[in-house]
Order: C-alpha cells, then sequence, then structure tokens
C-alpha cells in the first residue's frame, strides 16, 4: 500500500522499504498496516504546524539514522511517538 502523499525528491526511500516500515508501524502499535497508513498520509498532508511533508522533511529527518532522510519514514516514526504517547 503505497503512501499517497505526492511525490518529492525528498523521497529516496524505495516503496519496499516505505512497506516495512508500515508493516513494522503497525505490528508496534497494534493497528492494521492500512490504519497506519492513513495516519501517516494525515501527518505529511494536513497542513497543521510542522505536520507537512516539508515540516516532516525538516524535523529531524536527516539527524534520524532510522529514517534515511526520507520524510515518510520520519511520518511513520512521528505516528509511531503519538501513538505511545
Amino acid at each position: 500500500m503505497p503512501l499517497d502523499v505526492g511525490d518529492s525528491d525528498d523521497f529516496i526511500a524505495s516503496e519496499d522499504e516505505i512497506q516495512q516500515a508500515l508493516e513494522e508501524a503497525a505490528e508496534e502499535t497494534g493497528e492494521t498496516v492500512e490504519a497506519v497508513a492513513e495516519g501517516v498520509e494525515h501527518i505529511m498532508t494536513s497542513g497543521t504546524g510542522a505536520a507537512t511533508n516539508e515540516g516532516v522533511a525538516g524535523a529531524g529527518a536527516v539527524d534520524n539514522e532510522d529514517t534515511e532522510s526520507d520524510p515518510r519514514l520520519e511520518a511513520i516514526e512521528l505516528y509511531k511517538l503519538r501513538r505511545e504517547i
């Protein structure tokens, strides 16, 4: 299930890497992959504060080794963090 968040030159992770990250997040949160993907899409497209594609990309993705500097992976990490809080 690819994320529907538009295209960006910042998207450097492969679709397989994104799918694997979604599946891992689903397992960690106890949610379906579809629910995680919808939540991540909302984070990236909502336009609220820093929760936008560009905002997520600038929110430390470069410093996060787990995200490979891809804002989609950073948004997945943000989604998991929100579920832990």
